[in-house]
């Protein structure tokens, strides 16, 4: 009986810590109406503009059914303070619905030096394939409207060698980043890991590459804002296009919580996104959901990674989260509401123990209320501005598409084993990226070590590889004989001492 208490006493904690942070401060905001023949899910993928993971690259699955025509979609009037840009939505593909379902646009600050090239459905014989979108680096100003985008596509790069484990964590403010293939000359070559400082407010993107029909494209490393700094997220819909009517134009009004895009996170690397929300229990294990408290035990993830460098003075945390995910999975703990009707009506969530918790999960909020949680500001937009922001989103969608599509087409075998450039002539979004990471310091305390390997691009030289870069790298300072479980494999060294195996989810 103390042991069964003491079980709930933990879920509770676990309950408490994770998911109700926010409950004062989104219950103040009146909820927005949601028009006939919408249904807003409070689970689904992220935007990819917004948060992609940098998995290896594959090809997405093909699916059955065209994607509908995009719909008609114009911002919300409420934007955060600060230099936001819109970015349009998109079809993705529901399991559970075996059909389509919206992914709404998004609020975003664009990353240091990034412009957005979205991502699009190509069609392959009676079947639908999506191929990503990527954040690529921005050109200088044209005299044009048009902004010519050189983008090089690879040959496919070789799975990860097997590498030794990285050398001890130099300091409390560093991250172990993976090693990556990078091309020279005629051949992939293999550039060793290395340990990153961080930078409170922004996370380090590492080197990793977009599958296309037509070549791999190189992402090279890069600083993005942490999460809560990104912009707003809106939830995904569920859009009946004879009852909406043809007239249709929708407006995301309902914000994903910041809370649960960091603590109920899922990657699906075959799919090339974050998803958020309840893909809890092993119908979505099989899938290819997995946590990203779990997968962030044995590859390096960026967000998990910062938010585990934010709760350093914390110990108990990444047992939090491992405990919290393991009792989801198992149906011990309450799993958050999956649409919007279920926020708003259930008041009470009972799991298979029979233990009642009389706290809704929040999940989703407005604009206002979601801002005001992080302690932001928001803007009215007047209509001649919403509709100036829609427009450039459009054009800039378009543009990707069309240009995208005319040009990774599939080729010869013999083409594709070499690099090829091609300029994608898009528009870029209106307004400014945000500003560097200030400073040759961590949190303008510590100085950087100047012998920290810094991503360069695709034609860097290995750092310790021989020059075939075949295989494993050479062993040197600080890359020991290569011994080990493949580098892709390796986790991240631990702020804290991991827990027990048997606490981790069963995925």
């Amino acid at each position: 009986m103390l042991l069964h208490l003491s079980r709930l006493a933990g879920i509770a904690l676990i309950l408490g810590l994770c998911l109700y942070p926010y409950d004062g401060s989104l219950s103040q905001e009146s909820p927005p109406a949601v028009p006939k023949g919408v249904e807003v899910m409070a689970r689904g993928p992220v935007h990819e503009a917004f948060a992609s993971p940098a998995t290896e690259p594959a090809a997405s699955p093909l699916v059955a059914k065209k994607p509908p025509a995009n719909i008609e979609e114009m911002p919300p009037e409420d934007k955060p303070e600060g230099e936001v840009v819109w970015i349009s939505g998109y079809w993705s593909w529901d399991d559970d619905r075996n059909d389509y379902l919206w992914v709404s646009g998004c609020w975003r600050t664009k990353p240091p030096g990034k412009e957005w090239v979205p991502g699009y459905w190509r069609e392959q014989g009676e079947r639908w394939q999506w191929v990503a979108g990527f954040w690529a680096n921005s050109q200088p100003p044209q005299t044009t409207q048009q902004v010519s985008n050189p983008v090089t596509y690879y040959p496919e790069p070789p799975a990860p060698p097997a590498v030794a484990p990285p050398p001890p964590q130099p300091a409390a403010d560093m991250v172990y980043v993976p090693g990556y293939w990078v091309w020279q000359g005629d051949r992939y070559v293999w550039r060793a890991g290395y340990w990153r400082p961080i930078r409170e407010g922004y996370v380090w993107v590492p080197a990793h590459y977009r599958w296309t029909p037509f070549g791999y494209v190189f992402v090279e490393g890069y600083w993005d804002l942490a999460v809560t700094r990104r912009g707003v997220l809106y939830a995904p819909v569920v859009v009946d296009c004879t009852l909406a009517g043809p007239t249709f134009v929708y407006t995301p009004a309902y914000a994903v919580c910041d809370v649960i895009v960091l603590d109920a996170l899922f990657i699906r690397p075959a799919y090339c996104h974050y998803y958020f929300g309840d893909y809890y229990g092993p119908r979505y294990v099989g899938l290819g959901f997995t946590t990203c408290v779990v997968y962030s035990r044995s590859h390096y993830e960026p967000i998990f990674a910062y938010r585990t460098w934010e709760n350093r003075g914390n110990p108990a945390w990444i047992n939090v989260q491992i405990n919290l995910a393991s009792a989801r999975h198992e149906g011990r703990a309450p799993l958050p509401p999956r649409t919007l009707v279920q926020q708003t009506n259930i008041t009470n969530i009972t799991n298979v123990n029979n233990v009642t918790n009389i706290r809704n999960v929040t999940v989703l909020a407005p604009t206002k209320a979601v801002a005001a949680a992080r302690g932001q500001k928001t803007v009215t937009l007047p209509p001649a501005a919403r509709t100036q922001a829609m427009q450039s989103a459009k054009n800039v969608q378009l543009a990707a598409v069309q240009q995208r599509q005319r040009t990774e087409v599939p080729t010869t075998a013999a083409q594709m084993a070499k690099p090829r450039t091609a300029n994608l002539n898009v528009p870029p979004l209106p307004g400014k990226s945000a500003p560097p990471p200030g400073g040759n310091t961590i949190n303008n305390k510590t100085p950087i070590n100047n012998n920290t390997p810094i991503n360069k691009g695709p034609n860097t030289p290995p750092i310790n590889n021989p020059p075939g870069g075949g295989g494993s790298p050479k062993a040197g300072p600080g890359n020991p004989p290569p011994k080990g479980p493949p580098m892709h494999k390796q986790p991240p060294p631990p702020a804290h001492k991991p827990p027990p195996k048997n606490e981790h989810p069963r995925q």
